[in-house]
């Protein structure tokens, strides 16, 4: 599937923002994740606990994973929907999952968002009312880290700088667009 875009990047490194711009210049699909409580991200459907077991059950989930204090998952069937749209597919994926989406589909072009360094990810956790004890502002650093060791793992490396989501927009449709 050489139309595969991941967009990862650590928490708070702006794939969301990043990606609402593009959709404001480049057609594309997103992929939709199955969730089992309401979350604010687009390009999620809600499922009860039932029906999430279920797809579990019959192993119908490409990824799926806990995520703070929900299940969410993308199935085989949304790959195969994204794969008919015949228009770039962009799939939003945690950093700690690309390496999994990789190995299934090593044609995908893997994108970091590269958006954050440690104080920009302290003053993020800050803005969005989280209290920033000792441990907070330690896996602030951890993901300045995480950030920089995955650099050599991916197909392209595009900064987002607070404000600046537009520009990095930008950026990943010339990827898209392969210019």
């Amino acid at each position: 599937m050489s139309n595969l875009f991941i967009v990862t990047g650590v928490e708070g490194s702006g794939k969301t923002s990043v990606i609402i711009e593009l959709a404001k210049i480049l057609p594309f699909y997103q992929v939709t994740y199955f969730t089992t409580r309401p979350v604010s991200e687009k390009g999620t459907v809600v499922v009860n606990w039932d029906k999430f077991k279920d797809l579990a059950e019959k192993d119908r989930f490409v990824l799926s994973y806990q995520k703070k204090d929900y299940l969410t998952g993308v199935t085989h069937e949304e790959i195969v929907k994204a794969e008919k749209s015949g228009q770039p597919i962009v799939w939003e994926i945690d950093i700690k999952y690309f390496e999994s989406i990789k190995n299934e589909f090593p044609e995908a072009k893997i994108i970091l968002i590269n958006g954050v360094g440690f104080k920009e990810f302290y003053e993020h956790l800050e803005s969005s009312g989280q209290a920033i004890p000792a441990a907070i502002a330690l896996q602030a650093k951890r993901s300045a880290v995480q950030s920089r060791k995955f650099h050599r793992n991916v197909d392209f490396v595009v900064e987002n700088r607070k404000g600046e989501s537009a520009k990095a927009a930008e950026e990943i449709k010339k990827i898209i667009e392969n210019k």
